[in-house]
């Protein structure tokens, strides 16, 4: 049997999400900074701050190694 095959036939949404950095998270970021200076930002400006951050994010995280770390601890914990 394929993995996909596996996946499909575990009991969980193979969609969901586990973990999301939203516009949230990033306007207080900005806001941390700027303080009210951010007031006088443009939209433009915030899209493109959120479009740098995809970007650094895209060529920084390699999301593999969180999951091994994850799984590590999670085979840990139900082996006790």
């Amino acid at each position: 049997m394929q993995n996909k095959e596996i996946v499909s036939q575990l009991p969980v949404n193979p969609s969901e999400v586990i973990y999301a950095i939203t516009m949230e998270t990033l306007l207080a970021a900005i806001v941390h900074r700027l303080g009210a200076e951010a007031l006088k930002l443009t939209e433009e400006d915030l899209y493109l701050a959120r479009e740098e951050v995809l970007a650094a994010i895209s060529h920084n995280l390699d999301e593999r190694d969180y999951i091994d770390m994850g799984l590590d601890a999670w085979e840990i914990t139900r082996n006790l």
